[in-house]
């Protein structure tokens, strides 16, 4: 392992030489293989005895009742994506600290509440299946800036059944334009991947402290518009992969400094150490929105501008928030959703009351949660569950609809 990072932990962290040996070690350790169930499609006693019968071994892990170690005795030429349960979607493949922000953000408890939850950088969907799974009642908007990541997004939310979920394409930067429209914000911020040293050396052959701080700085936008686009009162939680403090604290305490009067920590920062927590290294924060920036920002353009330039910025900043945003996406006229819902009725395991259709070209999509407020401030590239296709005039049903038979 490169030589100058593990000085850098040491240092920093003030590791004795004895820790830094356990930690070395740790480094190099395979990890136990963890999964999350996916209650969306199974229940927990089900998916036990499903894997009862698989001889599979299922051991409780440290965070949520639905996150399992599992050990496979059979089929181990099969990987376990390709397994028939991971097809259907009974459950996701997610290392134990990689699935920790979910958990600090609800305090690890299901939430009824109708939020408007943002993802910030939500591909390939761990997180944004298990804020689902969390807050069944919100709509979760899971932002991807990278069109080519799409595919796994959109496959493992289908998969998955996550109908509470859209998806939009924007850099993070842009939601500091759409001031206080998120009750929660997850930021899993782009970072230097320090983690996957368990894998290669490789991934720190090219570290160094510039670039790190070049990360940092892209972080801290993020962050900037992060708690910009939440709502007062309500909670950001900011996590990363990686252990650097330039990449964590100095982020947070930078935003914390910023806006001073506007936000607070939530005690504590959460560390996940390879030689203490048997994970990835992980790090996450919590932060707390206790004052409008939005209006400290006006306040002080007033104190340094004429009124002409005041109403100007105001016009400039906020014209994308208030014109509404054409979509590609239409509601499914209502001939079309009576021969869908009277399909789904007489052939599938599903209960279709409340539910809502909108079709993209030949695609239709389902969700259970009402969209129109939100369809007018942000464009949005998935809408719920893809279920059908409708090809020379008949409707085909999609193979996540087949996988609830």
């Amino acid at each position: 392992m490169k030589q100058d990072f593990l000085n850098y932990i040491k240092k920093e962290f003030d590791f004795s030489d004895e820790e830094m040996t356990q930690f070395e070690k740790a480094c190099i350790m395979p990890l136990k293989k963890s999964i999350r169930v996916n209650t969306n499609k199974i229940s927990i006693e089900d998916f036990k005895k499903t894997a009862l019968k698989n001889n599979w071994q299922l051991t409780e892990t440290s965070l949520w009742s639905n996150t399992f170690y599992i050990d496979r005795f059979d089929d181990l030429d099969t990987a376990l994506w390709n397994t028939q349960e991971h097809q259907k979607g009974y459950f996701y493949v997610q290392e134990l600290a990689a699935s920790s922000s979910p958990y600090y953000m609800s305090g690890d408890k299901v939430d009824h509440s109708q939020y408007v939850i943002l993802d910030m950088s939500a591909s390939p969907g761990g997180k944004t299946t298990q804020l689902s799974e969390y807050y069944p009642d919100s709509i979760i908007v899971a932002n991807e800036i990278n069109k080519e990541r799409f595919k796994w997004l959109f496959f493992n939310l289908d998969r998955m059944w996550v109908l509470n979920v859209v998806c939009t394409n924007y850099d993070g930067r842009f939601f500091k334009e759409t001031p206080e429209l998120f009750d929660k914000v997850l930021l899993d911020a782009p970072c230097s991947w320090e983690w996957t040293a368990y894998k290669t050396d490789d991934s720190l052959k090219y570290r160094n402290i510039k670039n790190i701080k070049s990360i940092s700085k892209l972080q801290l936008s993020l962050i900037d518009s992060a708690v910009k686009t939440l709502k007062v009162w309500w909670e950001l939680v900011y996590s990363t992969c990686t252990l650097n403090k330039l990449e964590n604290e100095w982020v947070v305490e930078a935003i914390l400094e910023r806006y001073k009067d506007s936000l607070e920590i939530i005690p504590d920062y959460i560390r996940s150490w390879p030689h203490i927590t048997h994970t990835w290294w992980f790090f996450v924060a919590k932060i707390k929105k206790i004052k409008s920036i939005v209006e400290q920002e006006k306040k002080a353009i007033y104190s340094r501008n004429s009124m002409f330039d005041v109403k100007m910025e105001k016009k400039n900043r906020f014209s994308q928030v208030n014109k509404d945003v054409v979509q590609n996406y239409e509601k499914l006229s209502s001939k079309d959703t009576k021969i869908i819902e009277k399909y789904i009725d007489d052939n599938y395991n599903f209960q279709i009351q409340s539910k809502k259709f909108y079709r993209y070209k030949d695609d239709i999509f389902i969700t259970d949660m009402d969209i129109s407020d939100l369809r007018k401030k942000l464009f949005m590239y998935k809408i719920g569950v893809n279920i059908w296709k409708y090809k020379n005039n008949e409707f085909v049903p999609s193979d996540y609809l087949e996988s609830l038979r």
